[in-house]
C-alpha cells in the first residue's frame, strides 16, 4: 500500500507541470491559454501531501511499536 502515495505524488506533478508550461487546460474557463500557476501550485502541494502521507505510512508501519 506504500506505493499508493509514490504513484499518487508522481501524477500529481506531472499534471503540476503540464499545468505550468501551458499543455493542461482541463477545468479553465474562458480563452486563457498558456500556462496555470494556480492550478500547478495546488497540484504541487498535493504531490507534497501525497509523499507526508507516505512518510506517515511508513513511520507507522514499523514493527515493534
Amino acid at each position: 500500500m506504500k506505493a499508493l502515495p509514490v504513484a499518487l505524488a508522481v501524477i500529481f506533478f506531472i499534471v503540476a507541470a503540464l499545468y505550468l508550461i501551458g499543455i493542461l487546460q482541463i477545468g479553465v474557463s474562458g480563452e486563457a491559454h498558456g500556462p496555470h500557476v494556480k492550478h500547478a501550485v495546488l497540484f504541487a502541494v498535493l504531490g507534497i501531501l501525497s509523499l507526508v502521507w507516505m512518510r506517515f505510512q511508513r513511520t507507522s508501519a514499523r514493527p515493534g511499536r
